[in-house]
């Protein structure tokens, strides 16, 4: 039984409007123009309240982290008592970040990478490497529920240390793991990348199931479109994924046996 996932009672919000100090070299802070900015998420809800569940997400600051101020966290704090589900975007963490985050996020996804080339030269975290990207993960871990999210291809389209996270995960044993895959974008040095084979990414799942046989795999938001989006779809599916976000619709048209999720696939 695969999931659809269609997260329209989720909504993306960013504590930073359109800003990012990263500036990564895949993204430029594109993402970020399709949430809401916080300062006007109270607005947003009280002229659409059909939204379940909320991502609180933004621009990182230089040291990859969430910049996330106690008015902030006021602000996002009255949201779980209207009783929406909380998924924080988080990136590096420390104790000191734990300790206000406290009892507010029902779910936490995190971007495990542990390709230092990708963190210091796309990421543009200059002084942090994989050894950081373990340590917040574990942190998190101990502390909250924690989809973790790898992304494939971020080394210009390069598949190489995933392996490595997969084998990191190992001995976590997630009951979930998201992938996302590097997607072109305009004003990018990503934009003319030549994307990873479908042959790589199948090689990379079926050394994911080796390894975590009991952690459900998930297609996440992020990938291509067109016929590249069909033919990971179809892989995934074949490969028993639960979930596949906004499936390119030939794939799911063919499947018989779907159901249907309507938030954030992390609070699946």
């Amino acid at each position: 039984m695969t999931i659809k996932v269609t997260p329209i009672n989720t909504l993306p919000v960013s504590v930073t409007g359109d800003y990012c100090a990263l500036q990564c070299e895949h993204c430029k802070g594109h993402f970020l123009k399709n949430m809401t900015p916080l300062q006007f998420l109270e607005s947003k809800l009280q002229k659409d309240n059909n939204y379940k569940s909320i991502l609180i997400s933004g621009g990182y600051n230089s040291e990859g982290v969430l910049p996330l101020t106690d008015a902030k966290l006021a602000q996002i704090k009255k949201l779980k008592s209207l009783g929406y589900e909380l998924n924080f975007h988080l990136g590096l963490v420390t104790p000191e970040n734990i300790k206000k985050l406290k009892n507010i996020p029902d779910m936490v996804s995190f971007d495990l990478m542990l390709d230092d080339f990708v963190i210091k030269e796309i990421f543009n975290l200059k002084n942090k490497n994989s050894e950081n990207f373990k340590e917040s993960f574990l942190i998190l871990n101990e502390n909250f529920p924690v989809s973790p999210h790898i992304l494939i291809g971020a080394n210009y389209g390069k598949i190489q240390k995933e392996y490595e996270a997969i084998e990191f995960l190992e001995k976590i044993k997630p009951k979930k793991l998201i992938f996302i895959i590097i997607t072109p974008l305009e004003n990018t040095t990503f934009r003319d990348i030549n994307l990873p084979s479908l042959k790589e990414i199948e090689e990379l799942w079926k050394f994911t199931k080796r390894k975590l046989p009991q952690t459900n795999l998930y297609l996440g938001c992020v990938r291509p479109k067109g016929e590249y989006r069909y033919n990971v779809d179809s892989l995934a599916l074949e490969l028993s994924f639960k979930a596949i976000v906004n499936p390119h619709s030939d794939v799911i048209k063919n499947s018989n046996n779907t159901q249907i999720f309507e938030e954030c696939c992390a609070l699946l």
